[in-house]
């Protein structure tokens, strides 16, 4: 795997105690790897946090990509995370992504459909996030206009 092209493309950011991962296209084990590596170096590891996951770009993982979702998700809550919401793109999406992160109760993982419901979950659950605060509005329109720009060149 160490010389594997990376599939997958991401943006990680931390927002006062929530961890932003913004992920879209589809990922190999490398880029999967890459991610959660980066994903490591930026938990804030003195106080609880959240996590925020817009994966509404994401267009699925390669089985053996799928296969680490587990070990990440628990890392994850070993090292201070108390709940992540994830937006998916839709119900198919969902159910993988659940089935291959381990199936954790919903009060620790959730999956809505829109940025502003994950956002009020967070606020709920005392992370309090708003769509303003949301960093990666830029990564999501330079990856939607370089896919309409790629469906343009193949009509």
């Amino acid at each position: 795997m160490p010389n594997s092209k990376i599939h997958g493309t991401w943006a990680i950011t931390l927002v006062g105690n929530v961890l932003v991962r913004t992920t879209a296209g589809n990922f190999n084990e490398a880029g999967t790897q890459a991610c959660y590596e980066e994903t490591k170096t930026k938990v804030p590891h003195a106080m609880p946090w959240a996590g925020l996951t817009n994966a509404s770009l994401w267009e699925l993982s390669t089985s053996a990509s799928l296969k680490t979702f587990p070990t990440m998700r628990n890392w994850a809550f070993e090292n201070g995370c108390v709940c992540v919401a994830v937006v998916i793109p839709s119900p198919l999406h969902t159910e993988i992504h659940r089935r291959q992160t381990g199936n954790f109760p919903p009060e620790m993982v959730s999956y809505f459909a829109t940025l502003e419901d994950a956002c009020a979950w967070l606020t709920e659950k005392g992370f309090p996030f708003t769509p303003n605060d949301y960093p990666h509005n830029a990564f999501v329109e330079k990856i939607k206009n370089a896919k309409n720009a790629g469906s343009d060149r193949e009509v």
